[in-house]
């Protein structure tokens, strides 16, 4: 950003408060084709960041559902297990 365009926004940021309270944004008009392109070079940027911190969010997400699921499947198998066990023993236990 250029030195003017950030005095403006600092201005324009002083200017958003009025008696401590906050107030409409204004709006400036830009006209120059470069500070366009700036500005949405540093939006694009700022989109950027967020989707890289989004996907790491996605991924931790994804990494802790597959150790839940590998974890549910081992208890089923060993419920299945004990299950098992259990309608040997009931079945030795009863002749």
């Amino acid at each position: 950003m250029t030195e003017a365009a950030s005095t403006t926004q600092n201005k324009e940021t002083k200017k958003a408060k009025v008696n401590g309270k906050p107030q409409a944004k204004q709006q400036r008009v830009i006209s120059d084709p470069k500070e366009v392109a700036q500005l949405v070079m540093m939006r694009i940027d700022q989109v950027n960041s967020k989707k890289d911190e989004l996907t790491i969010a996605v991924k931790g997400l994804a990494d802790t559902a597959k150790q839940l699921v590998s974890v549910y499947a081992q208890q089923q198998a060993q419920l299945a297990k004990l299950t098992k066990r259990v309608e040997e023993l009931e079945k030795a236990g009863g002749k």
